[in-house]
């Protein structure tokens, strides 16, 4: 039997503390052999533990659960949703073993993210001749090649909070159609994982397929327009939305799944009415179009644009808490947001009283409102109401 030192975000009940651990003023919190329960770990992230070593079989990767003396608990198979520790976390334990840096700056100096961020350039860059060859040329989409490309860039990444995470770290490239373009199709995917755990492989990559090329017809509106550093006047706006027009006629003539071209027309449209071409309601568009424009909503409002900086990911949470129940679909929206919201656990952020503090727990009922510490003090944001996140610290 032996150890693993686990981030407690990635801790799971049952594991078996294989230390005692103590808070940052060398107070006992649970001792060696503590069984873990929902309260622990709850309270484990309350007090700031950024890692805790768990035990683990003799293969150093398998951890022993138990209810019991640990010295008699039996090794458990793997437990599917506990992830081994990975060589992210090692870095980032390794670069920060007691969580002073921010969790993204460290992550960002670690060796899983550099491959990460080498493939999905790449393939952004591969993906810029393909759109283009596809526009001005009129070829044929070769969907076996971009797809084999995107698949690359899921295999960097173990879970969809990794993805989250790696996702966030690469904020600094964004632009309006092909950074964006790839981050809807990993968030297209990660969605249909969480909503369809059975979904076959065909209509996965076809998802994923459709969260790519969902903005294609975008290379039909001047560039004037899409890069414009102010406010679009209604004529402008106007004729950025032909774009779903365009990408519908690219797409439809292709050799795809027409679902594609479906998403292509359709992921503006809103359950409640509300969204064009067409003001489509809830059932009126694809299963595939509704997940695409929840991907396509988070990523937009969550990168720069021409006219304004990135909105903070709590702000925008927060927002689809307030209305999004009634412009998205929440069979999709919810297991989306539920996990999104873990990916900015232990993250540095700046309150609108103008502290800086770490995000140590994660309210459930409320995701945009999670509990905050600064300092010695903890700010529960479901009860501080005149309090709100207002950006993550850099």
């Amino acid at each position: 039997m032996g150890s693993k030192r686990i981030l407690t975000a990635r801790v799971s009940e049952k594991m078996v503390a294989a230390e005692d651990v103590y808070t940052s003023d060398e107070q006992l919190l649970i001792p060696e052999g503590t069984v873990l329960t929902g309260e622990i770990i709850e309270a484990l992230k309350e007090r700031s533990i950024f890692a805790i070593r768990v035990k683990v079989g003799e293969d150093g990767k398998t951890p022993i659960m138990g209810d019991a003396d640990p010295g008699d608990v039996p090794e458990a198979a793997p437990i599917e949703g506990i992830p081994d520790v990975s060589d992210l976390e090692k870095d980032v334990l390794a670069a920060d073993p007691e969580g002073e840096k921010d969790y993204y700056q460290a992550v960002r100096e670690s060796k899983e993210f550099q491959e990460f961020q080498e493939t999905f350039l790449q393939t952004v860059d591969n993906l810029k001749d393909v759109f283009n060859r596809v526009v001005m040329q009129n070829e044929k989409i070769d969907s076996e090649e971009i797809l084999e490309e995107v698949e690359d860039v899921v295999s960097k990444s173990r879970n969809s909070i990794h993805v989250l995470d790696m996702l966030q770290c690469m904020k600094g490239y964004d632009d309006v159609t092909y950074v964006h373009s790839m981050n809807v199709s990993l968030l297209s995917n990660l969605i249909g994982k969480l909503a369809f755990p059975d979904i076959s492989e065909e209509d996965l990559q076809i998802l994923t397929l459709a969260g790519l090329l969902h903005d294609v017809g975008k290379l039909m509106v001047p560039d004037d327009v899409l890069l414009k550093p102010d406010r679009l006047t209604i004529s402008e706006y106007n004729l950025v939305k032909t774009h779903v027009l365009h990408g519908n006629n690219i797409l439809k003539n292709s050799n795809l799944d027409p679902r594609i071209a479906e998403v292509a027309m359709r992921h503006h449209e809103r359950c409640d009415g509300s969204g064009y071409p067409g003001k489509y309601k809830k059932d009126q568009a694809s299963s595939f179009a509704r997940i695409v424009a929840i991907a396509d909503t988070y990523d937009a409002m969550t990168s720069d644009r021409p006219f304004r900086k990135a909105i903070c990911p709590f702000e925008v949470i927060h927002m689809f808490e307030r209305e999004g129940r009634l412009q998205y679909d929440v069979e999709y929206l919810l297991p989306f947001l539920s996990t999104a919201v873990q990916a900015y656990m232990n993250t540095q952020v700046r309150l609108t009283t103008g502290e800086a503090g770490r995000v140590v727990m994660i309210n459930k009922d409320e995701l945009s409102k999670p509990v905050v510490k600064v300092g010695q003090m903890y700010y529960d944001l479901t009860k501080e109401r005149d309090i709100a996140i207002e950006s993550l610290v850099d």
